[in-house]
């Protein structure tokens, strides 16, 4: 029995959880997938609800944890099994969240997360355990990472005109160090925002795919808007109806321009 999301204490967020460790441990051996431990003060002080708030409430990190792991909560504050469970992994009472990674035998697959409230730094852990475990991180997993690093400030941003802002972001999309990309205006001109990740390369590099691409570097940030139309290679699908993320949409985008190009014969 799992709870329900929408029923249960605003310390454990939207994700539906296993309450018994047997019943998860069996479920990790029947499924292969490691246990998603988290040791939980239930009710909990701003850094617990803020825990759940900030990132197991989070639409992809939700999705990552049900799908890829077996979530199990454990409350740090109360007496019968939940406090066998805290004794048997050495944890505290009244603690702060505490997240452990572990296999079908109980085993630890990475160090915990402890006394932290970067979204990053659990998202760390679970691409770890995911790749000790099953060897390969799904796509939708590694979107969340980049996801992450445009919302908590990780990514940097640049401006390119273009003579196509809609065909404009589908060019900067593939270069590895872009994340998302947005159309928008700048001075009147077609421009595309650019989010990439500053540890995959320099700006010098993104700049000259750029200017291989036909397009140029915009250095009045304050006056771009963004376009009214921006999910133009969307708008004719279902997709348009989701509420995607930044990586999501650009990628849907992307395979969206293919698309058009190879019906028109262009690839």
């Amino acid at each position: 029995m799992k709870t329900d999301r929408n029923q249960q204490p605003k310390e454990l967020g939207k994700v539906s959880w296993y309450r018994d460790y047997d019943a998860a441990i069996a479920e990790s051996s029947r499924t292969n997938k490691p246990v998603f431990l988290l040791f939980q003060e239930v009710p909990g002080y701003s850094n617990c609800v803020n825990f759940a708030h900030d990132m197991l409430s989070y639409p992809l990190f939700v999705e990552a944890i049900e799908n890829e792991f077996i979530p199990l909560a454990i409350y740090n504050n109360v007496a019968g099994e939940d406090k066998k469970v805290l004794e048997k992994f050495n944890e505290r009472a009244w603690n702060n969240p505490v997240v452990r990674f572990i296999d079908k035998n109980g085993a630890d697959l990475v160090p915990k997360l402890d006394f932290s409230l970067n979204p990053l730094a659990l998202y760390e852990k679970m691409r770890n355990a995911i790749l000790i475990s099953s060897k390969q991180v799904p796509r939708y997993v590694e979107l969340l990472g980049d996801e992450l690093k445009i919302l908590h400030g990780f990514s940097k941003i640049t401006y390119y005109e273009t003579p196509c802002f809609w065909s404009g972001e589908t060019s900067m999309i593939q270069h590895p160090m872009v994340l998302s990309t947005e159309a928008g205006w700048m001075t009147g001109k077609e421009v595309v925002k650019v989010h990439y990740d500053p540890d995959k390369g320099s700006l010098d590099e993104l700049n000259n795919f750029a200017i291989d691409q036909g397009f140029y570097l915009m250095k009045k940030p304050d006056t771009y808007k963004i376009d009214v139309n921006p999910q133009y290679y969307l708008k004719g699908s279902v997709f348009r109806l989701l509420p995607l993320s930044f990586t999501q949409r650009t990628c849907l985008i992307m395979l969206f321009r293919i698309k058009k190009m190879a019906k028109e014969k262009l690839i």
